[in-house]
């Protein structure tokens, strides 16, 4: 791989050589078999579902439920191999021989796997939508339920910004990223959602914050109100939470990246 080390071109082809190898992995095979499940599922619920209270909760249902999975798995397996793909392809070591800032590069690649996954799963997404909106009993018509798709995947690239930004820290720190990861995701990010959860505890959580912006068009307003508490943050104290959050744990990342030599 021959970068120009002059200017932005350098990285710029790191950019895409990074969206290349990310994307053309297994891990990806693992996500897209994910998507092709919930497109299956609302294939067949689209031809057997006939009562149209089912019918309109089933997006953002699905979209919370499965998709939302999805989201996790996406930002820890993608998020770490900003760092981790690099360690075990020797690619790091090369990286490091070339005048190319450390940080730099760290934004180079998580810009990568963000505008990736962002495309796979609003995509994915998008294709959902189309399928459900040819129901004749969804209420609002297409461009409505359309607006909302895209509502949605905002919502979700939310939780892989700060997710991801996550997950490369973990990446910079430790030698098994995924499993913190998914212990972290999976883990404490679950447990501060239940409902019997103290608010003060729930408030040092990301999901907090991405639940209090998630879309909550047919939606119980009771789930929402047991995960969130009965005086949720405004939704542009949730935005500047997740950016800052996103902010600190990037720029963490890079102090961490930049300090180390990752001797292979």
């Amino acid at each position: 791989m021959a970068l120009n080390t002059n200017s932005f071109p350098a990285y710029f082809l790191l950019f895409k050589v990074t969206f290349r190898q990310m994307f053309w992995s297994r891990r990806t095979v693992l996500i897209l078999l994910g998507c092709l499940l919930s497109l299956a599922i609302a294939l067949a619920f689209r031809f057997i579902a006939r009562g149209g209270g089912s019918v309109n909760r089933f997006i953002p249902q699905m979209t919370l439920a499965l998709y939302g999975l999805l989201v996790n798995l996406s930002a820890i397996f993608y998020g770490t191999a900003i760092i981790s793909d690099e360690i075990d392809g020797k690619g790091l070591t090369y990286l490091q021989m070339r005048p190319l800032r450390k940080s730099t590069i760290l934004l180079s690649k998580f810009a990568a796997y963000l505008i990736g996954t962002v495309a796979l799963i609003g995509t994915s997404h998008l294709i959902l939508t189309g399928i459900m909106i040819t129901h004749p009993k969804l209420q609002n018509g297409a461009f409505f339920q359309l607006g909302m798709s895209l509502r949605y995947t905002a919502s979700m690239a939310l939780a892989l910004l700060a997710y991801g930004a996550l997950a490369t820290v973990l990446a910079a720190r430790f030698k098994n990223p995924v499993l913190w990861g998914l212990l972290f995701v999976m883990g404490w990010e679950s447990i501060t959602a239940s409902p019997l959860m103290a608010i003060g505890i729930k408030r040092i959580s990301i999901s907090h914050y991405l639940f209090t912006l998630f879309p909550r068009d047919k939606l119980p307003r009771s789930d929402f109100n047991a995960i969130l508490g009965t005086s949720p943050p405004s939704a542009w104290v949730a935005l500047l939470v997740i950016f800052i959050s996103t902010a600190v744990l990037l720029w963490l990342a890079a102090r961490t990246f930049r300090g180390r030599e990752y001797l292979m």
